[in-house]
């Protein structure tokens, strides 16, 4: 029966309709019906995840019944404030929640609502309960594919066997600047010392605007020596095998490698690079822009290729 459904899937076409709205799990134009086309939407816009941070530290040093309150109660804010500010929840998996906003003023709905959820997070739920509560914050722009997944129950089971899927960068972006939103990590770095390579023995001759510079005598490596630092996983991809019984660096010649450490403090809202470009945009004026609070992030995040910008941010 699963293989059946499973090619089902695989020979059936998935049709995409462009839409400004957030779709919901009824919405009458996605489907997953056998033996048809399966019909989903795009949407190009903003996605923020908020997650608690130390959630299992909380609970184990607080009662559970504490901690039942402040998950309920810190939720429920989430879903007043995603509501205000225009955005749609759309997933809610243990602490941690997804809001999708409409395209219409996304970058300014989408920050607004992450400052009044980190407002809520330090200036109602710390002083209501008086825990050490805190929550990370990520938001990330461009097109999602959205799709219905799920087979058809009867009953109460119903809505509880349906789901969205959100295929794309924004979720995968936002969900993963989140895990490190408002986290103070320690990083592993190395400092390297190394001869660059030679353009001139590496280039094609007679090929391209540098090609009249090869020269097949050149040393591979020039005499000149560079310092930079790089984290360990940066490192560790720039080597390959060894060679002459030393390491082949992508770089250059390596000559020394020192291995350090920094601590990384995050910010507890963390946007990627088209929300900025975005609220610059559209929201010119805002006060955090004018002040210039918002500061790109010094880190390399794992899979990412867009640069992350944070503040810490609360309404006054």
């Amino acid at each position: 029966e699963i293989d059946v459904e499973v090619q089902d899937v695989a020979s059936t076409n998935f049709v995409y309709y462009t839409t400004v709205n957030v779709p919901n799990r009824d919405d009458p134009f996605l489907s997953y019906e056998k033996g048809e086309d399966k019909k989903g939407k795009v949407i190009e816009t903003c996605v923020l995840f908020v997650d608690i941070r130390d959630s299992v530290a909380l609970t184990d040093k607080h009662k559970h019944q504490t901690m039942g309150r402040v998950y309920t109660a810190f939720t429920k804010a989430v879903l007043k404030v995603a509501k205000y500010h225009g955005g749609h929840v759309r997933n809610i998996i243990g602490d941690r929640v997804m809001v999708v906003f409409p395209v219409e003023n996304c970058f300014k709905n989408a920050v607004d609502c992450a400052v009044s959820i980190n407002h809520i997070a330090s200036k109602i739920i710390n002083q209501r309960f008086n825990v050490n509560f805190k929550c990370g914050i990520g938001i990330a722009y461009g097109k999602l594919r959205v799709i219905k997944v799920g087979i058809q129950r009867r009953g109460a089971e119903h809505s509880e066997n349906k789901g969205l899927i959100w295929v794309g960068k924004p979720a995968n972006y936002a969900s993963r600047i989140t895990d490190m939103a408002n986290k103070r990590i320690e990083e592993e770095l190395v400092e390297i010392k190394y001869h660059p390579r030679s353009i001139r023995s590496s280039i094609f001759p007679n090929v391209g605007i540098f090609g009249s510079l090869y020269d097949p005598n050149a040393s591979p490596f020039l005499t000149r020596i560079d310092t930079k630092t790089i984290t360990k996983e940066e490192f560790v991809n720039k080597l390959s095998d060894f060679n002459d019984n030393s390491f082949n660096f992508s770089d250059g010649k390596l000559i020394t490698s020192k291995k350090s450490k920094r601590i990384v403090q995050f910010p507890s809202i963390l946007v990627s690079k088209p929300v900025m470009d975005g609220l610059k945009r559209d929201d010119p004026s805002r006060a955090s822009l004018k002040k210039d609070l918002w500061k790109k992030i010094d880190f390399q995040f794992k899979n990412m290729g867009e640069d992350v910008f944070g503040a810490d941010l609360i309404w006054i």
